[in-house]
């Protein structure tokens, strides 16, 4: 019981400095320049562009699939490489669908390929990250996604590398405008 009641203080605690510290960032520091809600346009910003479900990334994720022919319906994503999407995106592929992880190893791909198989026909798509590229003071970020089918009737199918820019606003993160075309 001693032990929740120091938890419960200390996190009382960080909710009172956050709140102290919200408050002395819209304590008219600014020079004049507020929204009609009082909040800075950076704090406001910042506010809407907080969560996992709203990252930059996620959204990007989620726009590569959307504008993907044919329409993806599982996901796999590489497993231990450098092209394996960070962990806000793999949450994007499961909020989509059945997603999987798909390994380097030639035995282990042969598996994934066999349970793919006996599922069903379903297109499946490797979705493969290259990378990202944050500008002005990371409220815009550039994410590089591509991806090729894996089994059935789309094997092989190339679905070209594009980069989706995502920008902060008193919105939340918000894709500027699809990107096709291959990215650098």
């Amino acid at each position: 019981m001693i032990r929740r009641s120091r938890v419960y203080a200390v996190a009382r605690g960080y909710v009172c400095v956050t709140v102290l510290g919200l408050a002395a960032c819209d304590s008219g520091g600014n020079g004049g320049a507020s929204t009609t809600s009082g909040k800075t346009p950076a704090v406001t910003r910042a506010l809407a562009c907080t969560g996992r479900a709203s990252t930059a990334i996620g959204v990007a994720v989620r726009e590569f699939i959307k504008t993907s022919t044919p329409a993806p319906q599982r996901f796999l994503m590489a497993a231990g490489t450098d092209s394996a999407l960070p962990a806000a995106g793999f949450s994007a592929l499961q909020d989509k669908g059945p997603s999987f992880y798909y390994s380097s190893d030639t035995v282990a791909q042969r598996k994934m390929r066999e349970k793919l198989a006996n599922d069903g026909p379903y297109a499946s798509m490797l979705v493969v990250y290259h990378g990202k590229t944050e500008t002005d003071d990371g409220n815009t970020v550039s994410v590089n996604l591509g991806g090729h089918f894996i089994g059935g009737a789309q094997e092989g199918k190339v679905e070209p590398t594009r980069q989706i820019v995502v920008v902060c606003d008193s919105s939340g993160w918000n894709v500027t405008s699809p990107a096709p075309g291959v990215a650098r």
